[in-house]
């Protein structure tokens, strides 16, 4: 069976986990061990924040929906347009990097969920870019619900590096690369969707959008 390193090491960029932030895993994953009451916690909401955030994004639609804010609900549009792309981009980032997953990298760890096989790629964590890009679309609609997503986006990147899932540098690009897509899309893709949603006011579809007949 090929080795994790073995097959890294068939593509060009792919990275060297361990030798970048090893250390620090090593010290969370050891934390993960002296804190099992948190470990639950962890597990469950590692899925559920992503939930969470799903739902505060229904929340910003629903209050500039309520409004009648056609400029918030284009922002709560490209939230989610915007998800959907860095979403996409970071799973064609782990094909291009290929960096193996740090639980199989390295030896005599123990993590809280099960390592994932080596062909499920680390760089950059999915799940933390797709907090991280809802929490950024999130902002955008809307700042005070923009800050409590901030959080949970935070507390999802926490947990894939506390769970065993991911060395802290995957955390750190998604957000980055969350931010760069969210935040530098934006401009370009405003005044676009903003058109389509002042076409969409003047058709059947307007009660999603302005709540009045």
């Amino acid at each position: 069976m090929t080795s994790p390193a073995a097959a890294s090491a068939d593509h060009l960029l792919a990275l060297n986990g361990p030798s970048i932030d090893g250390t620090w895993y090593r010290g969370m994953t050891g934390f993960a061990q002296r804190t099992p009451w948190l470990q639950p916690l962890m597990t469950a909401y590692t899925t559920v924040g992503v939930l969470l955030l799903c739902a505060l994004l229904v929340l910003a639609w629903w209050n500039a929906r309520r409004r009648g804010d056609l400029a918030a609900i284009t922002a709560v549009a490209w939230a989610g347009v915007g998800t959907l792309v860095c979403v996409a981009v970071a799973t064609a980032l782990k094909q291009v990097f290929a960096e193996g997953r740090p639980c199989l990298a390295i030896a005599h760890v123990t993590t809280v969920q099960p390592c994932p096989g080596p062909s499920d790629y680390a760089f950059p964590s999915n799940h933390t870019a797709l907090a991280a890009a809802l929490a950024a679309g999130i902002w955008l609609a809307s700042r005070r619900l923009g800050l409590i997503a901030a959080v949970l986006a935070l507390l999802e990147g926490f947990s894939r590096v506390y769970l065993g899932q991911h060395y802290p540098h995957d955390v750190l690009a998604a957000l980055a690369l969350a931010a760069l897509i969210t935040f530098g899309g934006w401009p370009l893709t405003r005044r676009p969707l903003a058109y389509l949603i002042h076409w969409f006011v003047r058709t059947p579809l307007r009660l999603l959008l302005t709540g009045t007949r």
